[in-house]
């Protein structure tokens, strides 16, 4: 490509208003460089999960950048599904995730071997990653959720999203494998007590989910 066509890379592009989600795995990088050999492993586990490839086949983009997932929709619902696959497939590894999720102006181009992406939705998402100190994909607050997403007389575990000590999240287990999710925590949090609050978070909310809360955000509670 020419000096004059990268002059132009976005000249042909407009905007989108897209859903981007910013998903790290919590040590992960620290395993990069000491088990480089085994990360693919871990990344060709998670993209056989169901919930994600139907979301790739909705319309989420999926992209790998080292320790971090970077997702992009259109579609909320379809978003959460695959964040779901992912915690399931990252707890399966024994791997706990967290991120944000944004929603704004979004624009990307490319040629052959390079990508350029200018992101609103991406920049919320970041700054909602670094402001989440617990384990789940949080809502920045430029993500407006459908207010019957919140009916408290579905069950969080079917609604698959939640609100729970101030964090409006996407639920990290669902109806499936919330108790197989609480179990193995439960077995890792001895192994990670420098890390305890984390853990101990985790089975809280979980304890609270079964519990019958709606975990609606008090706003929306009737």
């Amino acid at each position: 490509m020419s000096n004059h066509e990268y002059s132009n890379i976005f000249t042909e592009k407009e905007p989108e208003q897209l859903y981007v989600a910013f998903i790290d795995i919590l040590g992960f990088s620290s395993f990069v460089v000491r088990e480089f050999n085994n990360v693919t492993e871990i990344y060709n586990d998670v993209m056989g999960d169901n919930e994600v490839i139907k979301g790739i086949n909705a319309g989420v983009r999926f992209r790998v950048y080292s320790d971090a997932f970077l997702l992009t929709s259109k579609k909320l619902g379809d978003l959460v599904g695959v964040v779901q696959g992912i915690y399931m497939r990252t707890l399966g590894r024994d791997w706990l995730v967290r991120g944000g999720i944004g929603y704004g102006k979004h624009i990307e181009a490319s040629d052959n071997e390079n990508l350029f992406v200018v992101s609103e939705a991406m920049v919320y998402a970041v700054e909602k990653e670094k402001t989440v100190k617990y384990p789940c994909v949080a809502f920045h607050k430029s993500v407006s959720i459908p207010k019957d997403w919140w009916d408290s007389n579905v069950h969080p575990l079917d609604r698959g999203i939640a609100c729970f000590e101030g964090i409006s999240m996407i639920l990290p287990f669902n109806r499936y494998w919330c108790q197989s999710a609480m179990t193995r925590v439960a077995m890792m949090t001895p192994e990670n007590e420098n890390h305890k609050e984390k853990y101990d978070w985790f089975l809280r909310l979980y304890d609270r989910t079964i519990s019958g809360d709606p975990l609606v955000p008090d706003e929306t509670a009737p």
